[in-house]
């Protein structure tokens, strides 16, 4: 029977330059985005039509592109996270690209790791609430899935 792993687990590391180690979280490029209340993960591929007239009624469908998106949502504290500051130079930056790992703090978790721009990145302030902020990150190029150890 498969454990129920807590979400808590999962951490998302950020950084503006590629990084120079295997383990990606200790490198000195990233910085975990801290306050963090929400990561996810959307995955979705393209359907390209080859429907001829043979095909009738019913339409006939090869695989297209892939289209990955890392988004996450937290408290906003720009003076003691970091990793918000990342997310903020790498939206400013001409070519907005920010380099990601999101992985857990259990070793032998899925984590996911690759490059992407930020295509969002909102703040709210609301009375009798906390700031919060949200980003989106588009990937670009693959995205690689692999088995983590702890960070």
């Amino acid at each position: 029977m498969a454990k129920n792993k807590s979400a808590r687990d999962y951490w998302l590391y950020v950084g503006t330059s590629a990084p120079t180690a295997a383990d990606e979280a200790n490198d000195a490029n990233y910085s975990l985005v801290g306050l963090a209340t929400e990561h996810s993960l959307s995955r979705s591929r393209g359907a390209i039509d080859v429907s001829t007239k043979d095909d009738g009624d019913d339409s006939s469908f090869i695989a297209g592109r892939r289209n990955q998106t890392v988004s996450m949502s937290g408290i906003f504290d720009h003076t003691e996270d970091a990793g918000y500051t990342k997310l903020s130079d790498a939206y400013e930056a001409a070519n907005g690209t920010v380099y990601f790992l999101l992985t857990s703090t259990n070793s032998g978790d899925t984590e996911w790791y690759g490059s992407g721009v930020i295509t969002d990145l909102s703040l709210t302030f609301s009375d009798e609430s906390p700031s919060t902020f949200s980003t989106s990150i588009q990937v670009s190029g693959s995205l690689t899935e692999a088995t983590g150890t702890t960070s």
